[in-house]
């Protein structure tokens, strides 16, 4: 059985700066469950790569912390699109 190593696992925060920026998201699926929402996702970074199939999982406090019940400003917010 291959063992599952994560980033965490790997970086020692204080070693390494951020990484790249999104640039662009599309969303592909967004389906509710009583925790709030699982929202499949194809993100775009500034370095040129893509991630495809992203799963970003927003709960109903979310939500409101957001203060909006339109799950596409959900996903802008959680991640991190602001407005000025």
């Amino acid at each position: 059985m291959e063992e599952s190593v994560h980033m965490t696992d790997i970086l020692e925060s204080n070693e390494y700066s951020t990484g790249t920026s999104i640039q662009s998201f599309n969303i592909i699926e967004t389906s509710a469950n009583a925790a709030g929402f699982e929202v499949l996702l194809d993100i775009d970074l500034d370095s040129g790569y893509q991630l495809e199939s992203v799963k970003l999982k927003i709960t109903h406090e979310d939500m409101e912390a957001y203060e909006t019940n339109d799950i596409h400003e959900g996903v802008k917010y959680a991640l991190g699109f602001f407005d000025d």
